[in-house]
């Protein structure tokens, strides 16, 4: 009382303790989807396990003759109660055999694992309610609750209520067999015990689980990052230079194998240095973000834009002529030529030049030299003037497609 009398007084210690009970709530909200999973795959292993055990009960029970009515009476129940659960566990066999492979929960995966932690907790109470007929144990109650508690994960607060409605459940349920009063209150001591180790085994499931999850989860998380620092350029968020190697390596590969076409394209703006030293270097990482952007948005899916440094950027095109490479790269060059990068209250047009040249050109024993023949290429729109695209091909090629542009 006199604590709860120093919180009401003190309302910021009572705002911590509750800023950090709803931590504890959230953080267990955040992997109740990766426990439905992992319990519908134990519910799997579960019913495969208890179909021949509910079988095999059924036939030994009903295999032996009983001479007392209470035998009969016993025998009948545990019969009938084995069938139901026999039933039951096909019915969960054949909803969890196709849900067990999914990595993201639905609907029916949490819906399912409180069905079954329902259906498990009810049996044990119907048969050790049963038994009380013939016996003072309480064995199934126990093992019951052991089970639900040692194989399901359920977040903390479910699993009090579950507990403790099972305890009330089975409070009343074995005094309608059990006409010992002494019997009767030593099996209620027994059940609240096991429903007390039940609870326990519960939260520490619960806790190695939620710490095993949210370790992996980090890990996870680590391991993206570690992956996106190593092949991805943290300006622009485009693939770098080592991970445009890999997609080249695999893009040669499969031209071996179908002998299709690719196409590299590099471009690099023009005078680029002008825009860092007229309006800093901030304006100038901004135009990369937005030029990465543009073209991102610009190209196929199976292309792969790439920075590969400075304000240079190449473009990896699959299945593709040099001609609709060339096509390509042009219309771009307008494209680019037309747009208006905003920075703030800055505006300004940039243009762009294009090398293009063909990866059919590169032999397997020249593979790293995938890009100088497209920057010759670009070296040669430099030189004849910038804002413009050239073709790493012979003279008179290169010639054939100026006639066709003009």
């Amino acid at each position: 009382m006199n604590q709860i009398k120093d919180l009401q007084k003190n309302p910021r210690s009572f705002a911590v303790i509750k800023e950090k009970v709803a931590k504890v709530f959230n953080d267990n909200n955040s992997i109740l989807g990766e426990c439905a999973c992992i319990n519908t795959r134990r519910l799997y292993y579960v019913s495969i396990h208890a179909i021949p055990l509910h079988i095999i009960s059924i036939i030994l029970t009903a295999t032996k003759s009983y001479d007392t009515s209470v035998f009969k009476m016993w025998s009948l129940g545990i019969i009938t109660s084995h069938i139901i659960l026999l039933i039951l566990m096909i019915v969960f066999f054949l909803v969890t055999y196709k849900l067990k492979k999914r990595t993201k929960p639905s609907k029916i995966m949490f819906v399912l694992q409180y069905i079954i932690v329902a259906v498990i907790m009810a049996s044990g109470i119907a048969i050790v309610t049963i038994d009380q007929l013939i016996t003072t144990n309480i064995t199934p109650f126990l093992l019951i609750c052991i089970i639900t508690g040692f194989v399901f994960l359920i977040r903390p607060l479910i699993s009090f209520m579950v507990y403790l409605i099972t305890y009330v459940a089975y409070y009343y349920l074995i005094a309608l067999t059990i006409t010992d009063h002494y019997v009767l209150i030593s099996n209620r001591i027994n059940g609240f015990a096991a429903v007390g180790i039940g609870f326990l085994l519960s939260i520490m499931l619960w806790r190695y689980n939620y710490t095993n999850i949210t370790q992996k989860w980090r890990i996870r998380m680590q391991q993206e990052q570690l992956k996106q620092m190593a092949y991805y350029d943290p300006l622009t968020d485009l693939p770098n230079r080592r991970l445009l190697e890999k997609v080249i390596k695999r893009e040669f590969s499969s031209m071996q194998r179908t002998g299709h076409e690719t196409i590299i394209i590099v471009l690099d703006i023009d005078n680029f240095k002008n825009i860092n030293d007229t309006y800093g270097h901030p304006v100038g990482d901004d135009i990369l973000r937005q030029l990465a952007s543009f073209l991102k948005s610009n190209v196929r899916e199976s292309d792969t834009v790439s920075r590969f440094g400075g304000e240079e950027f190449i473009i990896l095109m699959p299945k593709t002529s040099v001609e609709r490479g060339y096509a390509f790269a042009e219309r771009l060059r307008k494209l680019i030529m037309e747009k208006r990068f905003t920075v703030g209250s800055i505006s300004i047009q940039i243009t762009c030049s294009f090398g293009v040249s063909s990866m059919r050109d590169i032999s397997s024993q020249t593979l790293d030299a995938y890009y100088s023949l497209a920057d010759n290429a670009l070296y040669l729109a430099k030189q004849f003037g910038k804002n413009r695209v050239e073709i790493a091909c012979e003279k008179e090629r290169r010639a054939d497609w100026r006639k066709k542009e003009l």
